[in-house]
């Protein structure tokens, strides 16, 4: 009985193992269901994020090809109110968006109907350029990746820049969307702001623009500093607002000082390295032991460029007053070669003092001159004017007399100023003058009272090569120098107050130089152009 039991319990066992092998085979089949689908989704999320990337390429494409159009002056001219096609007079700038017709400014490569907005720009030849520049499309393998975009102008804003000419900045709102089309699609938008700015320009007591060896030369007993006019003068009389410091300056080239000079400021100049400066190696600065810059040197990013606009005056007549008789006639002869010089009424002269005044009635707009010719024992007066200030249209300045600038003559804040922009032709009216300013031989000043020493009441302006000399005694010499291209000469015992920009700047003697950090808020250039915000999302 017993082994027969035996017997049937085996019995009842048999067929176990292929259960157990059913059960594995289905956890080994669900296992490797689960791996197939997991496998799936990273291939689909793989797909879709290179997809998503490539779309973004895309949009960012489109970010960069709009922001190109729109900041090369070769495509893109901005509105200005000498610009006929595109005048600032269509645009309202007091809101954001600037508007046009009532509606946001934009310019679009991509319509409403597909998505993106339409545009409203005054201009119908800067719409169709642009919609030809922002859009394309990218070759991703075997795909294409096509990519439009549009831009809505969030401000805008025109000042004068320092050197005199109309400048606009803008912010323009780029978006960009990029996208693959077919079975699988996949769209980006990309949203960036493009910025120009508003930067000052007036930063240093001298700066050159050249940019070889010595193009910024110092010699002998020669120091900058800094004061400012709006708080007090230079010197130590009551209110003094000198510092020992603030004397900045800066060059494209080279800064060689020798002698007992002493920089009271920073060095500013995109060479690098100090030393010996050749012509095949252009150093930062290069000085010797006597010398001393009390601040640092410091690289600039790239050169500093200036432009200067147009400037026309007579430069075929030339009047010279170096006699009484001279004197009396000066005004007629200078009515003579210049419309805008009418005696009596910007024009007056005064055998007595010896005088020749111009520009007296502050509403007579900007004044025309040939070369004038001062001779010794007499005096040429400048009257400045405000909002605008009296501009001078002149070719050349020379003589043995005295030149006086009268602008800001009371203790007040009356913004007046003369501004003498000088042509600098000869008789052919092509060919440039060698020395254009040659007051080596004269006295001149800026007449504001001595406690304000205002170096923007007077600028002088000249966009030739030519010199600019200011050597001798000269008695309150306040004064803001724009002259990029010019080589500019100071020397003697009297210091310039104010700021220097030429081509090559040459300061020796005894003669100082006093930058006034008014100047920094009080002129103005248009800055490099900044990405200032990035954003992007899929949909």
């Amino acid at each position: 009985m017993t082994h027969g039991w035996t017997i049937m319990h085996r019995h009842q066992e048999r067929g176990i193992a292929l259960v157990l092998a059913l059960f594995l085979m289905s956890a080994m089949s669900v296992l490797a269901a689960s791996l197939m689908f997991l496998s799936q989704t990273e291939t689909y999320a793989s797909m879709n994020y290179r997809m998503m990337s490539q779309s973004r390429y895309g949009g960012e494409a489109a970010v960069h090809k709009a922001a190109d159009f729109l900041l090369d002056l070769n495509q893109y001219q901005v509105p200005k109110d000498d610009n006929i096609p595109d005048p600032l007079s269509n645009y309202y700038t007091l809101a954001s968006p600037v508007e046009y017709m009532g509606a946001p400014v934009v310019l679009s490569a991509l319509p409403a109907s597909q998505g993106g907005k339409d545009s409203n720009y005054p201009a119908p030849s800067v719409q169709t350029a642009f919609a030809a520049a922002a859009q394309g499309a990218l070759t991703a393998g075997n795909v294409q990746v096509e990519y439009s975009a549009y831009a809505t102008l969030v401000s805008m804003r025109a000042f004068t820049t320092y050197g005199g000419e109309q400048a606009v900045v803008q912010t323009w709102e780029i978006t960009g969307i990029g996208g693959l089309s077919g079975a699988r699609s996949a769209t980006v938008e990309v949203v960036a702001t493009v910025e120009t700015p508003k930067v000052p320009a007036n930063n240093y007591a001298a700066f050159a623009t050249d940019q070889a060896c010595g193009s910024l030369y110092f010699h002998g007993n020669v120091t900058t500093n800094s004061y400012d006019s709006r708080y007090g003068p230079p010197g130590s009389v009551p209110g003094n607002s000198t510092q020992a410091d603030g004397g900045d300056i800066g060059t494209n080239g080279n800064f060689h000082i020798e002698g007992s000079v002493e920089v009271q400021g920073n060095v500013y100049t995109p060479r690098t390295g100090v030393g010996s400066c050749t012509e095949e190696q252009v150093v930062g600065l290069d000085e010797d032991a006597s010398s001393m810059v009390t601040g640092s040197v410091f690289a600039l990013p790239t050169l500093m460029t200036y432009t200067v606009p147009p400037i026309t005056a007579p430069y075929n007549a030339t009047v010279e007053f170096s006699t009484d008789i001279e004197l009396s006639n000066a005004c007629a002869s200078l009515a003579s070669a210049s419309a805008s010089v009418i005696p009596g009424v910007n024009c007056f002269f005064n055998v007595v003092t010896n005088t020749l005044t111009l520009g007296a009635d502050g509403v007579s707009g900007e004044i025309s001159l040939p070369n004038i010719e001062v001779g010794n024992g007499y005096k040429l007066v400048f009257e400045g004017n405000s909002s605008p200030s009296q501009i001078y249209n002149i070719n050349s300045l020379s003589g043995r007399g005295d030149i006086e600038i009268n602008a800001n003559t009371d203790m007040g804040e009356s913004n007046e100023a003369v501004v003498l922009k000088v042509a600098g032709l000869d008789t052919d009216g092509m060919t440039e003058l060698a020395v254009v300013l040659d007051l080596d031989e004269m006295s001149w000043k800026q007449n504001s009272p001595a406690t304000r020493y205002d170096a923007s009441a007077f600028q002088i302006i000249y966009g030739g090569s030519g010199t600019i000399s200011m050597t001798g005694g000269n008695l309150q010499s306040a004064v803001t120098v724009y002259a990029p291209n010019s080589d500019f000469e100071l020397q003697g015992t009297q210091d310039l107050f104010g700021s220097v920009l030429s081509g090559t700047l040459e300061i020796f003697g005894n003669a100082g130089l006093s930058y006034d950090r008014r100047l920094a808020n009080g002129f103005y250039v248009v800055g490099w152009p900044m990405l200032s915000t990035f954003t992007w999302k899929r949909f």
